[in-house]
C-alpha cells in the first residue's frame, strides 16, 4: 500500500501495476532480497502494455547469503459466521482453508533461488433461494444451500544468476491448477 501510494494515481481503472524482475502478478519478495524499486520511471516507454504512471518495478538481487522463508495459515469455519439470513433450517456447511510459503536461498555466490507454494481450499455455498409447488400444487418458499467446493494450488520456482554487477539472468516457472464443483 505505500509503495502504491508512492507511485501515484494510475492510468486505467484497475490501479498501479507491480512488476517484479519484468513480470506482473507475482508475489512481492522479502525485503532483504529487494535490490532496487523503481516508481514511474517512464511512464510511456514502448515496453509496456500500457501507460506507466503508477508503476512500480521491483529488482531483486541475486545470491543471498541465507537462506530465508516463511509460512502461513487462515482458517475459517461456519461456526465463526453469522446466519445466512436467506436459508431457512439448517445452514449449510462452510470452511475455507489457505496455507503456504516461501524459501529463498543461496546456491552459491552468484546464483540463489525462491520456491513459492500456496494451497487454498474454500467449501463455499451457492443458495438456491424459490418458490415450489407441493404435493397438494400449492406455492411454498423453499431455500438451500448447495456444496460448491473450490481446489487452488500454486507453486512458483525461480533461479537467478549473477553475470555481472548489472545484470541478472532470471529463469521462472509458474504452475497453477484450480478446480471447482457443482
Amino acid at each position: 500500500a505505500d509503495l502504491q501510494a508512492l507511485a501515484g494515481a494510475a492510468a486505467g481503472p484497475n490501479g498501479g501495476q507491480i512488476f517484479i524482475d519484468g513480470f506482473s502478478g507475482g508475489q512481492l519478495p522479502p525485503k532483504s532480497s529487494i535490490r532496487e524499486i523503481r516508481i514511474n520511471s517512464n511512464p510511456f516507454a514502448a515496453e509496456y502494455d500500457r501507460l506507466g504512471f503508477g508503476r512500480i518495478e521491483i529488482l531483486t538481487k541475486p545470491g543471498t547469503d541465507k537462506l530465508h522463508g516463511q509460512a502461513f495459515l487462515n482458517f475459517g469455519d461456519k461456526v465463526f459466521n453469522s446466519r445466512n439470513p436467506f436459508v431457512v433450517g439448517d445452514q449449510p456447511p462452510f470452511q475455507s482453508e489457505l496455507f503456504g510459503g516461501n524459501v529463498s536461498g543461496a546456491i552459491n555466490k552468484k546464483t540463489s533461488f525462491f520456491l513459492d507454494v500456496q494451497r487454498r481450499s474454500i467449501d463455499e455455498n451457492a443458495l438456491v433461494v424459490a418458490h415450489i409447488l407441493d404435493s397438494n400444487f400449492n406455492v411454498v418458499p423453499f431455500s438451500s444451500g448447495i456444496v460448491t467446493p473450490i481446489r487452488d494450488i500454486t507453486v512458483s520456482p525461480r533461479i537467478d544468476y549473477a553475470i555481472n554487477a548489472n545484470n541478472t539472468l532470471t529463469g521462472r516457472y509458474s504452475f497453477s491448477d484450480r478446480s471447482s464443483g457443482n
